[in-house]
């Protein structure tokens, strides 16, 4: 089947072991970052990478249509690591994804080279009509905790999708994508087991047990 005029043609998924080895090393960096120096073997011993082993494993398979083998990784993935990344995506190598539960990502998708997704993230379909198509990640994107991408958008390279933001389109090259003001605000109120006692006193020692929802 010829590829429609003026759509780009989808890239397809780098070698598998090259991938890997890839993988390894953007991981050792990312957890260095935390722990200091972390060698590939050290980043061979995280769920991280065997769930991302698995889902490449799976998208390998699905391009040879060996397609049972396939849904077996997809399978897998889901109970050892509780992700749901379906096989069929475009994943560039040396993708990082340190915390896998929760995570999604549909098959249509396509994620550049040294990409991160952190836990919850969600990425696929709107689920509306008129809007067919799944997000495209350019290289180096970051995608923090609980984020989500839906529909047919771009992201941009060296761009970061802030945690619990929603992106239902295209973001340019080098942003930084925040969730709503009100979802990031700090939110006080008095605490009215405290309104009789003097600023000076101290607080009884049952105060937090007392405090109104």
């Amino acid at each position: 089947m010829s590829q429609p005029h003026g759509i780009p043609p989808r890239p397809k998924n780098p070698p598998l072991l090259a991938a890997l080895r890839a993988d390894a090393r953007e991981l050792s960096k990312v957890k260095a970052a935390d722990r200091g120096a972390v060698g590939i073997v050290d980043a061979l011993m995280l769920p991280g990478f065997w769930s991302v082993a698995l889902w490449r494993l799976g998208n390998s398979l699905h391009a040879k249509k060996i397609r049972p083998l396939s849904r077996i990784c997809y399978f897998a993935n889901m109970v050892l690591f509780g992700a749901d990344l379906a096989s069929g995506a475009v994943v560039g190598p040396g993708f990082v994804m340190p915390h896998p539960v929760g995570v999604g990502v549909a098959s249509d998708c396509v994620i550049g080279a040294r990409c991160r997704l952190m836990g919850l993230v969600r990425i696929g379909g709107s689920g509306k009509r008129g809007r067919v198509g799944h997000p495209v990640l350019g290289d180096d994107v970051w995608v923090l905790d609980g984020a989500k991408i839906f529909g047919p958008v771009e992201i941009g390279e060296h761009s970061v999708i802030g945690a619990s933001a929603m992106v239902t389109s295209d973001v340019p090259a080098r942003m930084l994508v925040l969730p709503p003001k009100e979802s990031t605000t700090m939110r006080m109120r008095p605490r009215t087991d405290l309104a009789s006692v003097p600023p000076e006193a101290s607080v009884p020692p049952d105060a937090t047990a007392a405090v109104a929802s």
